[in-house]
Parts: structure tokens; sequence; C-alpha cells
């Protein structure tokens, strides 16, 4: 690869030739930057000088505020140039780093976020840590520069008292990391505790869980989705109802581009912190799925279609790969990009049409943050429509917001985040699968195939699958998180894929058989990374779900999965002993572990095979019943062609003459055929 032409910059240093944009965006502070690896790692032994670590990524506004502050000023620079080795992670492409120092900074202030700084003995054990520090004093905290200034200086003086005290916190948050818990009886009473707990956190005004910042919880969502289709009891319905109209109607959401922000700063779901994520999108768009099959809501199809036309507009590259997310500043400013004033939507609308549009989206002269307007929906909107006249309002709202989304182009744009992402395209296939499944729009498929050949042909190289990618670039390294994530979007790319849909079965199986080898040890404990990972302190686990599921209960899930399609009983022994081995957590932190509790749900539950076989119209029919239809446990295994129907699901099931039938298997036990989907749904009622 040719080097970087650097002729134009005062300062270049170690992160040069790196891939990711974060670290690419600090090679030119006049900081000794060096990415984590052997050369900062055997300078820091060699010299004996403290790791100043700084963990942030691309979309994070107080990362570029603190890069301001401190890390282009000289006089900073020369400090930690000259007392410490300066290595800077980004989180999404070093996952273990950031669970490992995250425990660490958690357990020394009580509170985590990013950017973390962290300071490490050459060791790589912990003395001290934060996370955003200000250039001058302020509410009683020290600024940067004082502070690396002290930290030198105590270091220099009293070494040998660091190291003992680095020492002793490296064994108490150790155990905080990797904490065995007592393995427990698998039972369906884990789920209501876990439902219950939630539940209990719930907001009843406005929607969502917690107080503020108030973040989606779609995982939460979907747990609460499968208790109420469990017991019928339908205040969960409700409650899942509440939050996805609140966020869909409130800031948080991109009312003209589409997609959602990261999380919203207030209760009501209106001022968001304007980085959008690959993730957040990715499981929004399967829990409104998931909502949208119960309910038949149409606003729920509108956001499901808006959040993936955006994903494929701003976010899919060339390749078919996701990248990762775009940035919360745009010229210098949080969310400048997205805000308006009402002179500015006249000049674009013209003043008829504003008025309605203000209106409806609570745009006014005062504004609602900083003196401009986040768009949204509430109460008085629904007013506005149903008094405005028109004919037909959605389209009028519709040609609004193309009119306006084309004059917001022209603004300096949020940095986009660029990097591929194996684990969060997983979600993002999963996301586009079942986006298909419900709109019968043909490029949610289409994208959903070009992102697995890209992914097969490209990012899993030697039997080993690529965490990053960027422009040809890929990292080094295997993550639990790509294996799991990615195997359960090849499991939903099968299901809705129709032509040579076999071939992605086969690439979960191999994914799922590759990440039990490397990530789970006996007990079915699962690890971030391979035990041959020998830049670390201490191998984290991933028992609890934090802002992505849990990786351990995503794969405990495709593994049983995948047992149930091929009949290969490793699997169901590896899902089942993942299972236990998050027992004693699922008994006593139930409210963190919603994925793990989905997995438990499809282990206790009857397990509901549906297979189609023949072809013509009717199959057709009958495959679009089942995808508009709520059944959270069930498999669907259709092949076109007859030669390739090797699965043992397909064993005896035939079709007469070529017509369509579909049987529907409940625990290995099958009704009689039906040939058509008005059969079939009488069936899948039954159930």
């Amino acid at each position: 690869m040719a080097r970087p032409d650097t002729t134009q910059y005062e300062f270049t240093n170690h992160l040069i030739n790196e891939s990711s944009p974060y670290l690419l965006s600090h090679a030119h502070n006049p900081v000794d930057w060096y990415p984590w690896g052997d050369e900062a790692l055997e300078r820091a032994h060699r010299e004996n000088k403290p790791i100043f670590l700084s963990i942030g990524y691309s979309a994070c506004h107080w990362c570029h505020v603190m890069e301001r502050e401190s890390f282009e000023n000289e006089t900073v620079a020369a400090v930690l140039n000259d007392n410490f080795i300066s290595i800077k992670v980004d989180r999404e492409q070093r996952p273990d780093l950031d669970r490992i120092y995250m425990a660490f900074t958690t357990a020394m202030t009580g509170r985590g976020g990013w950017p973390m700084s962290v300071w490490l003995t050459p060791d790589l054990k912990p003395f001290y840590a934060g996370t955003y520090f200000p250039a001058v004093p302020s509410y009683g905290r020290p600024s940067f520069l004082q502070l690396i200034n002290e930290i030198a200086r105590v270091y220099r003086e009293d070494r040998n008292r660091i190291s003992e005290q680095s020492t002793l916190l490296f064994r108490q948050v150790e155990a905080r990391i990797n904490t065995s818990l007592t393995p427990s009886d698998l039972h369906i009473d884990m789920m209501e505790q876990a439902v219950g707990s939630l539940r209990a956190n719930f907001d009843e005004q406005y929607g969502g869980f917690g107080d503020q910042p108030k973040f989606p919880h779609a995982v939460e969502l979907e747990l609460f989705l499968r208790y109420f289709h469990r017991t019928g009891d339908s205040s969960y319905m409700t409650m899942v109802e509440q939050a996805l109209k609140a966020m869909a109607d409130g800031g948080i959401f991109d009312h003209l581009g589409g997609g959602f922000a990261r999380y919203s700063t207030d209760r009501w779901w209106l001022v968001p912190h304007f980085e959008k994520m690959l993730y957040d999108n990715s499981l929004l768009v399967s829990t409104y799925t998931e909502a949208y099959r119960i309910t038949h809501d149409e606003r729920y199809l509108d956001v499901i279609r808006r959040t993936l036309d955006w994903m494929l507009d701003e976010m899919t590259d060339e390749t078919g790969g996701i990248y990762s997310s775009l940035d919360a500043d745009s010229d210098g400013e949080e969310g400048k990009f997205y805000l308006w004033r009402p002179d500015e939507i006249e000049t674009v609308l013209g003043v008829d049409d504003a008025k309605l549009f203000n209106a409806y989206y609570n745009v006014t002269r005062g504004g609602n943050f900083e003196g401009r307007n986040i768009l949204n929906v509430n109460g008085n909107s629904y007013r506005v429509r149903d008094e405005s006249g028109h004919d037909d309002f959605d389209r009028f709202l519709k040609d609004c917001r193309t009119r306006l989304l084309a004059a917001r182009a022209t603004r300096v744009r949020p940095l986009t985040d660029d990097k591929i992402l194996t684990s969060w395209n997983g979600l993002a296939l999963s996301a586009l699968c079942r986006g298909y499944q419900v709109t019968g729009d043909k490029r949610y498929l289409d994208a959903a195939v070009n992102n697995a050949v890209f992914v097969r042909s490209q990012l899993f190289r030697k039997g080993k699958l690529t965490h990053t990618f960027r422009k040809g670039q890929r990292t080094e390294g295997e993550f639990l998180e790509d294996y799991s994530y990615y195997t359960e979007g090849l499991l939903h790319l099968f299901e809705t894929a129709s032509d040579d849909n076999l071939r992605w079965l086969e690439f979960a199986r191999i994914l799922g058989s590759r990440a039990v080898e490397l990530f789970m040890d006996d007990d079915g404990v699962c690890y971030l990374r391979p035990e041959s990972a020998n830049d670390l302190i201490v191998r984290p686990v991933s028992d609890l779900d934090e802002s992505t599921p849990s990786p351990a209960s995503v794969l405990a899930l495709a593994l049983l999965k995948l047992n149930r399609l091929t009949d290969e009983r490793a699997f169901l022994e590896a899902g089942e002993k993942i299972l236990h081995a998050l027992s004693g957590r699922m008994k006593t932190q139930s409210s963190g572990m919603a994925s793990a509790m989905i997995a438990l749900d499809y282990f206790l539950s009857d397990k509901i095979e549906i297979v189609l076989v023949g072809g013509g119209s009717e199959y057709d029919k009958m495959l679009k019943s089942l995808f508009m239809s709520y059944i959270p446990n069930r498999l669907i295994a259709h092949v076109a062609d007859a030669d390739k129907r090797t699965l043992p699901l397909f064993e005896g099931r035939i079709s007469n003459d070529g017509r369509a039938q579909a049987y529907v298997c409940r625990n290995s036990v099958c009704n009689l055929p039906v040939s058509s989907a008005e059969e079939l749904k009488a069936q899948i009622g039954n159930l």
C-alpha cells in the first residue's frame, strides 16, 4: 500500500497507516500516538514509561471536544510525549480492550463513557482512569494538563507504590470482569423475573426504560413481545407500542432522512445525541418488524422502510458492506446538520406549505434546541393532520420532506465512519431480511444477499472471519461478536432468500462450528477473544447485554436453530451448555439478560418448523403469509430447487406434481400438508 502524503501537515504520528477513520483523525495531532500493538507496548517496557490509553470512536461528540481542547494542544502533547507512551484505540475495532478497561474505569470512578482515559503500568495494569477531562479546571475537576503533570510526577517519585496498587486493583476488577456464577436450572420463571425487573424501570408516562438519557433498548422490547405472545398479558404489548410510537414521533428519529440517533438526552425522546449507529438502527428495525407482524400498524412499516432506505442510501458501500456510523457533529457543531429555523423551511417550501409543515413538526420561531428546531411529532401534530383539509396529507408531508432533504444535502455533512464491522453487518443482515419479509421490497433482499456475498468472499479468509474492513485493509484478530451476529444473520437470510439459500445455511454452519471451537470453554463460557489472543491482561467474557446484545446469548440461539435445521447434535449440546453457563447470571441479573431470555424462550418452547415445497404463485402466497405472521420460535425451510432439498427437514415431505405444499410441524410431529395460503394461515392460527 502506498504511504500517505504527509507533507502538508506539521505533525504526523504512528496512526497514519491505520484503517480506522477515528484513528486517522488523530494521525496529525502533536501527540505521538501509537495504535495498540507490539511497537507501543514494547517501547513502554523498554523505557519503563506508563501508558496513556485513550479509547473512543468516530461518532463520539466528547471525543472530538477533547481532541480539540487537549490533543491538538502542543503544550499538552509535549507533556504526554515526554512522560507517557500514548496509545489511541477505536473501541469498535477492539471491543475486548474497551470491555476490559471500561470495567476498570467504572470500578475506579463509579461511571463510564467515552472518551475513556486510562493510565497503565508497562505491564498493562491500570492505576488511574476517567472519561472526558476539560482543558481548564471546572466543576471541581482538574484540567487535563494539570492531571497528566501530576500523574507523571507521582509515577516518577513513587513508582513502586503505583505498581502495588495497580496489581491489587487488577485482582479486584479481574474478578468482576469474569465472575463465574453458580449455574441454575433453566426454567421459564427466569423470563418472568426478567420482564418484571424491566417493567419496574419502564417510563409509563413517555415510554421506554429509565429517565434520562434514554436509550432505545430494542432487545428488551422484543423480549416484551415474546412475553406477551407467551402469556397473553396485553400490558406488555401496550408498553412496547408506547415506546415504539414515542421513538418514531420524537426527535431521536430523523424525520427527513430516516434512521434513529443513538439515544435521547431527555425523557420524552425530543433531543437526541445526534450520532447514528448501524447497530441501533438494525436492532430497531428488527423490533419494529416483530411489532408490525402482531399489529399490522402501517406506522411501523413506514419506520422500517425509512430506516432501511437510510441504510441503503447513506451507509452501504459499493462492495455490499455497510458502514458503522454517522458523526454527531458537522461543521464543528453537534447536530447542526439536522436543525432548522422556520425561515429556512419557508425558503424551501414556500410560505403556505411551510406553515402547515411547521405546525405538524412543531417548528417554532423560538426553537426547541439552542434556538433552532428538531423536527418531531406530538399530539398536536395529529390535530393539524385532521384539520389540514388535504385529501392526501401523507403525500403532502412526503413531498415536503423530499424537498427539505435535498436542501439539507447541500449542508456540511456529518462524517461517516466508513469502516465495515462484520458484527454490526450481521445485525444489519437480520434487519434487511426481516424488513424484506414484511415490506416485500426486493431492494432489501438484494442488499442482504450482496452483503453476505461480500462477507463470504472478502471477509472470510483462510477459515477466519475478519473483524473490520475499510478500503481493502483488514484488521487481524477474531471476535466472538462477528461469529455470533453474522451466524444469526445468515439464518435469517436462509429463511428469506429463495435462490440458492442452502449456501447461506452452510456458511452459518461453518461459522457456528468455528465459534464453538474458538470462544467456548468446556463449561459453556464464551469469551470475546480466542485463548491465543496474547495482548490482553485478562480474557473477557460476554454475558450481559450492553449497547448490543450479548454475543454469547446470540450464539446460543443460533446454535439451537442450527441443530433443528441440520440435525447435528453438537450444536444442541453447545447451545445448551452456553445457556447453562449463563443461567447463574440470568437468575441474579435478569434485567441485563434480555437476549439470553430470548434464547431461553426458544430452548424451552415447542419447536415450530414450517417446511415449504413445490412452487408457483400459491407457494409465494404461503411464504408471504408466514412472513407476515408473528410466530417467534418458528423456523422456515424452503428450497426452490427440488434436487437441493437435502436437509433432514425435507425428508418425506414432497410435492405432488410440483404444486406448493406446506408442512407445519411441532416438535418434529407434522400436521397434514396444506396446499393453499388460507389453509396454512388456519394451521398457523391453531399454533
